[in-house]
């Protein structure tokens, strides 16, 4: 069985090993009555926010057993304009390599110097249009925003065969 569009988990943090590495933990019952093998790819929902984000599936510990919880960190919660125990919907997804993903500075301008440095910083992460990454680059953090990409699908994935392109102005949601 392929995981329906309906899946409502409640929002949990994420094991500190995790943060940062685009992973979902899903109650581990969940994933393995929807068929969900590791590392597939899913498609989170925040309904209430219209938003949404891509994540690498891995399931949860065995006390999360029958708990209907995601655990995510605060970099993909921040791109689904989430909190800890909001309610988001899940579906699987097919992964498309991308071809090219365009960035831009969020709320900030930006030259970006070195893309296959964040080709390789971005290497097997999912991404949506839409998402919001954080970089330290020295003592400043630069947010980038993925603009677009190609293909056109919900979801692609960066390897290292992707054209990374960065646009100077700033974006705004």
């Amino acid at each position: 069985m392929i995981m329906r569009m309906d899946i409502k988990l409640r929002i949990k943090d994420a094991f500190k090993g995790d943060f940062g590495k685009g992973i979902a933990r899903i109650d581990p019952k969940i994933v393995s009555e929807s068929n969900i093998n590791v590392s597939d790819t899913i498609c989170i929902y925040n309904d209430s926010t219209k938003k949404r984000t891509a994540a690498m599936v891995l399931p949860s510990v065995i006390k999360d057993n029958g708990t209907n919880i995601i655990r995510i960190d605060a970099l993909l919660r921040r791109n689904l304009s989430a909190s800890l125990e909001d309610i988001v919907r899940t579906k699987k997804t097919k992964n498309h390599l991308a071809q090219q993903v365009s960035f831009a500075g969020y709320k900030k301008g930006i030259i970006l110097k070195n893309p296959i440095g964040l080709v390789k910083n971005l290497e097997d992460r999912v991404v949506s249009k839409g998402d919001i990454f954080t970089f330290q680059c020295g003592s400043n953090k630069i947010d980038l925003i993925v603009i677009n990409h190609t293909p056109q699908t919900e979801v692609v994935k960066i390897h290292n065969g992707t054209n990374i392109f960065c646009q100077k102005q700033a974006y705004y949601l």
